[in-house]
């Protein structure tokens, strides 16, 4: 059994998709370090019509997903930097921060991809946004 097949929520997560249909990209820009579009997300998934923009505010619960991720983050950091040079904190913030930096997008990215996940199933039945498009015709 592998963990990161389609129709579990970790493949959704980790390959940044559609919960819903878990073929389309949540994120227009498959690149995290485009700093200009890291975070600019279609309105609707372009594959089953998904609407990702829920409601007014919906992602301000991936900022409480985002803390937790970089708490987890910091904790495993102090607890390498501790088993080498004790309690030094400069060391450990030097390179907790260095961290934090380079992977900021991608905590960004991974949050919403957690947040939206908790409220949408996937379907392995979907039907693709041009099908609802002619039902509603």
């Amino acid at each position: 059994m592998k963990l990161l097949r389609k129709g579990t929520k970790l493949y959704s997560i980790l390959k940044l998709k559609c919960p819903h249909c878990q073929e389309g990209n949540l994120f227009i820009k498959k690149n995290p370090y485009d700093l200009k579009n890291f975070d600019k997300m279609p309105k609707r998934c372009p594959v089953c019509g998904t609407d990702f923009e829920r409601e007014s505010g919906f992602y301000w619960g991936a900022m409480m997903i985002s803390h937790a991720n970089t708490t987890i983050l910091a904790v495993a950091v102090h607890l390498i930097i501790h088993h080498y040079y004790g309690w030094q904190p400069f060391p450990f913030l030097i390179v907790f921060l260095t961290l934090l930096i380079s992977l900021i997008t991608i905590v960004f990215r991974t949050s919403r991809a957690i947040w939206i996940n908790f409220f949408v199933k996937y379907d392995p039945n979907f039907k693709r946004a041009e099908e609802n498009k002619a039902e509603v015709s």
